[in-house]
């Protein structure tokens, strides 16, 4: 353990000497962080409607609900009382009709709004109405107008910031294993440094472990930094366990470093870990919803994007920080990050060469 542990300050000695590991690893993921906050996507393009339809179905469905669906401006989601109303509260939502039981009899509609977004919700009230209104005209020449009865509901309001510092978090773990080790050993093996250590009492495994536990700490660092510059100064809605996050991170370390060891056994030098490390990392930054929700990629590309590495430690880190999850309920992405790394660290013994 006392060579490990020698071994290790070391690594550290090594690791944060390099400046652009410095870049990489901190400076670049906290600038796009405060690059993004400055670009508003919150802004009027759409109002998300939620509608509670009980029981679903098309029997006793209002004539107006497919004429709301119709407007261009509108997003219109149908489900249950429960649903709408958590989605609402998420900030998912701008504002949810209730119609009812009874809706085709009903002579109001209830309004849950939004209180964090009200221009949103004024809007969307306002097209509501109008629609409601034409109805009405269209049925008997003297209106029978269907009030909107408005009721305020406190929501979380997540912003964009919330969704994307999750992501960046799990990108800065990705590249730290893939990028971080292929270049660092293949600089290493170019220079014959592994040739020297194979003739010292040093045993391979023991400067592997040191690598390994070095890099660990870094991710806990990069963890806890980007999560504190978020709350301190980004305003961001952390409401998860930073502990459940930080195993997620060592899973993800894990699972890239595994990556990291096989790009690097089975290259010679930088200018081939380069395209290598690209052609892995690139489309899971783009594909894993990192920057962008995959809600908006189509159906085959989504399911696809559910099987790669990046996609379950992006998804765990973001439910548990914006959504509180627990263990239980990131448990589909911890079994993905386990069975990733038993495969990248399989693949990492069978690639891996000293010389």
């Amino acid at each position: 353990m006392g060579t490990i542990w020698k071994l290790t300050v070391v690594s550290f000695k090594m690791y944060f000497r390099q400046r652009e590991t410095l870049i990489w690893s901190f400076l670049l993921p906290l600038f796009l962080i405060v690059l993004f906050s400055f670009v508003k996507f919150n802004g009027m393009g759409t109002v998300d409607i939620g509608v509670i339809v009980e029981p679903q179905g098309t029997a006793g469905r209002p004539a107006w609900l497919e004429q709301l669906k119709a407007v261009g401006t509108l997003k219109i989601t149908e489900g249950d009382r429960a649903t709408e109303l958590a989605e609402l509260q998420k900030g998912e939502r701008d504002l949810v009709l209730d119609v009812g039981t009874s809706p085709t009899d009903s002579a109001s509609v209830t309004a849950y709004l939004n209180d964090g977004k009200p221009q949103q919700a004024q809007v969307g009230m306002l097209v509501v109405q109008r629609v409601l209104d034409e109805g009405a005209f269209k049925r008997t020449p003297v209106p029978g107008r269907i009030v909107l009865v408005p009721k305020s509901v406190k929501s979380r309001n997540l912003t964009y910031l919330d969704f994307l510092i999750p992501g960046v978090i799990a990108m800065s773990i990705m590249q730290l294993g893939v990028f971080g080790v292929a270049f660092g050993f293949v600089s290493l093996k170019k220079r014959g440094i592994f040739r020297r250590l194979s003739v010292t009492p040093i045993r391979p495994r023991d400067f592997i472990t040191a690598q390994v536990a070095m890099r660990v700490f870094v991710t806990m660092l990069q963890i806890g930094l980007m999560v504190g510059v978020g709350i301190l100064f980004l305003h961001l809605h952390f409401i998860g366990s930073i502990l459940l996050m930080i195993v997620l991170g060592l899973l993800g370390t894990t699972v890239f470093l595994g990556f990291g060891f096989a790009i690097a056994g089975i290259s010679d030098t930088e200018d081939q870990v380069a395209p290598i490390a690209n052609i892995i990392s690139l489309p899971m930054m783009l594909l894993s919803g990192v920057f962008f929700s995959r809600n908006n990629l189509p159906g085959l590309v989504r399911v696809i994007t559910d099987y790669i590495p990046l996609t379950p430690l992006a998804d765990g880190m973001r439910g548990v920080a914006i959504d509180g999850a627990s263990v239980m309920q990131v448990g589909p992405q911890i079994i993905g990050l386990l069975i990733w790394g038993i495969i990248s660290c399989t693949v990492a013994v069978k690639l891996f060469r000293w010389e």
